[in-house]
């Protein structure tokens, strides 16, 4: 008797290897698709500042710093509780703070460039008054 073609006293109810492994590759290929999407890296809304070229620019960099760093707070709280719905929750978090501390650097170059300016702009002020 012959039980590859499905003739003898108890047929074949198990499919060949060869025929379940595409259709595991099909049923597989969605499924990671859609766990790669969730573990998907969460991106900070907030920019980096531009370099500053005029006092103009400077004085009103000084001014909005704060508002702008408290954004940048905010949406760093509320990315981080994001991260808890994700697949990895340690790996989200740490790409949340490592954008974070990029954009907080990247503000603290700005925030010295922008006040050496109006220090040196006050300072030549200073000099012209009393150079009259």
């Amino acid at each position: 008797m012959s039980f590859q073609r499905k003739q003898g006293i108890v047929p074949q109810l198990v499919k060949p290897f060869a025929m379940a492994v595409p259709r595991m590759f099909a049923l597989l290929t969605p499924a990671t698709a859609l766990l790669l999407a969730a573990c998907s890296t969460i991106q900070l809304q907030a920019d980096k500042p531009m370099p500053l070229s005029t006092l103009e620019q400077a004085r009103a960099y000084v001014a909005d710093r704060e508002r702008t760093l408290e954004f940048l707070e905010y949406e760093m709280n509320q990315k981080s509780r994001a991260c808890y719905k994700k697949f990895f929750v340690s790996s989200c978090l740490d790409d949340v703070r490592l954008q974070g501390a990029e954009i907080r650097r990247a503000h603290l170059e700005v925030q010295g460039k922008a006040e050496d300016m109006i220090r040196l702009n006050d300072y030549a002020n200073r000099r012209s008054k009393k150079a009259e």
